[in-house]
């Protein structure tokens, strides 16, 4: 979707609703020529991330199988949700 500066500036909140809730990705145009680009991020936040696994409720199997692959992933990423 294109939207003029104009657009943008002056309904950003409905704009930027399209981006984040609809996954469109926005090109913005000023004097007929494409000057930015609007994307939808890749994944989720680490808080959104916590949020969610903080709901499930684990087996103690579960929850050490979880830790182990946190674990490897902070040897390999450098950090895995370490609080």
């Amino acid at each position: 979707m294109i939207v003029s500066a104009t657009e943008l500036a002056s309904d950003s909140e409905s704009v930027l609703d399209r981006v984040v809730e609809g996954g469109e990705t926005i090109q913005v145009q000023r004097h007929g020529k494409i000057v930015a680009q609007i994307t939808p991020t890749v994944g989720v936040s680490r808080e959104d991330l916590l949020r969610a696994l903080r709901k499930i409720h684990w087996t103690e199997a579960e929850s050490q199988e979880l830790k182990q692959a946190m674990d490897a992933a902070s040897q390999v990423f450098g950090y895995a949700g370490e609080d």
